[in-house]
């Protein structure tokens, strides 16, 4: 923590009221560093446009809120992030630390910095606050992205190197027809390149601030020249491509592309949550096709048990993400008039679900990319016994013959597809050249299916 170190309390008064009527907690580091980035580009602005500050403090008060920014003051922001007061109090927290800090330094009698009249000058905390959450939420935004491409590119990668390991697919848990396990994988990988399109359209509405917009959107008391500036130097410091709203009124009182920016994330979540499912299934002792690598001890009493824990990690994350999303969603639409004080629970919630859907893109990552085993023996033992494979035999055998011959099959109780094949030749008027033919993962797969002509005995 730096120079945050050590027991001196830099907050001053109104943090201390605060303190009493909402307890202790820790503003998370990202929160911190948003607001921080914030307080920098308007300082900037109203030196720019103002001169507020003499030549020789600008320097110290840039220093401290770069240091705030970096995390080495958290000790300092002692509040629990879910309040009251649509996030004055953690405003005030931060102006009357960097006022402390920056008039510390600064050590001269001629000029004291004032966390309010001159920290807070030109802004309220509904334009500074709802930006800061906006820059948060943007940062998470982008590395949740870079981790979707990860997985969209691991899943194209594994739909490459199995196209031609064939199992047994499944529809309401049933046996249905046979599917190569590159395809599989490849069916994984839509979901998440929707989302990777989802999150990338989610940063054009997400960019939009209301900086300048000061307590309800009219921009009152912030001098036009300091909001152009405001806006120009928070994109520079972030590297983001944010943008002032052309309706500040409607951007401080509505948060809706918080909350779209929460579905799109949950709903990335949503799909990590069938995709690690669907691996359970596979994983499972009852079909055993893919397995888990064990990464660990199972169990205290059964040396032999190996369990799924990134599997589970996954889906336990992706709940998480879900409740997140859905309550940063209540909370948007509880808003009132020309403010919505809840903002602090949004920002809470979005660290919640960003930083849970990070970890479970990483673990999906891990899993697909080394954690995974694909088992082909068992696959095609589960295939040979099923009726999943006589399902391809339709249109050559017919309907009715299919039906008749399955319990003979089932008794026969082959083990592999070779062993199939053999006893169709020798029970039915199948050929061996149209089975061989016909057992092929790309005919099995395939649209259109096995031809039959002059394939009869």
């Amino acid at each position: 923590m730096g120079k945050g170190v050590g027991p001196e309390k830099y907050y001053g008064v109104e943090t201390s009221k605060a303190l009493e009527h909402l307890g202790t907690g820790q503003i998370p580091r990202q929160m911190v560093k948003a607001y921080a980035q914030v307080k920098l580009a308007v300082f900037r602005a109203q030196q720019e446009s103002h001169h507020l500050y003499p030549d020789d403090f600008f320097p110290l008060l840039e220093e401290v809120t770069v240091e705030v920014a970096d995390g080495l003051w958290d000790n300092q922001f002692v509040l629990p992030l879910a309040q009251g007061g649509a996030g004055t109090s953690l405003h005030m927290n931060l102006c009357e630390v960097l006022a402390a800090l920056t008039n510390q330094r600064y050590g001269k009698e001629t000029f004291k910095v004032h966390p309010l009249e001159d920290l807070a000058r030109f802004q309220s905390t509904n334009d500074t606050f709802p930006t800061a959450v906006i820059v948060l939420s943007f940062d998470f935004l982008q590395q949740i992205e870079t981790r979707v491409i990860h997985l969209q590119e691991a899943l194209t990668a594994k739909e490459r190197a199995y196209e031609s390991l064939i199992l047994c697919g499944r529809t309401q848990l049933q046996d249905a027809l046979p599917i190569t396990l590159g395809q599989v994988f490849g069916a994984w990988a839509g979901p998440v390149e929707r989302d990777r399109w989802r999150l990338n359209k989610l940063k054009e509405r997400l960019r939009t601030i209301p900086l300048g917009g000061t307590a309800i959107g009219t921009g009152y008391s912030a001098p036009r020249a300091y909001v152009f500036a405001a806006e120009r130097h928070l994109r520079n410091i972030t590297g983001f491509p944010l943008c002032r709203s052309q309706n500040l009124c409607d951007q401080v009182a509505h948060l809706d592309s918080l909350a779209e920016t929460a579905r799109g994330m949950a709903l990335c979540g949503d799909n990590l949550f069938k995709f690690s499912s669907d691996l359970l299934l596979y994983s499972s002792g009852f079909l055993n096709e893919i397995q888990h690598k064990e990464l660990q001890y199972g169990s205290t009493i059964m040396p032999m048990k190996a369990n799924p824990v990134l599997l589970e990690l996954i889906r336990g994350l992706s709940m998480e993400c879900s409740s997140a999303g859905q309550l940063i969603c209540d909370y948007v639409k509880t808003g009132q008039l020309q403010l919505n004080a809840n903002l602090p629970f949004i920002a809470e919630q979005m660290i919640r679900l960003s930083t849970r859907l990070i970890r479970a893109l990483d673990t999906a990552v891990s899993a697909v990319e080394e954690g995974l085993i694909p088992n082909p023996k068992q696959m095609e033992t589960n295939l040979a016994a099923s009726p999943a494979l006589l399902n391809t035999l339709k249109d050559v055998l017919g309907y009715t013959r299919l039906k008749s011959i399955a319990p003979e099959i089932r008794k026969a109780a082959p083990e592999t597809i070779e062993e199939l094949k053999c006893w169709l030749e020798t029970h039915t008027e199948l050929t061996r050249p149209f089975l061989d033919q016909w057992a092929s993962p790309l005919t099995l797969t395939a649209m259109g299916g096995p031809s039959t002509s002059g394939d009869k005995k």
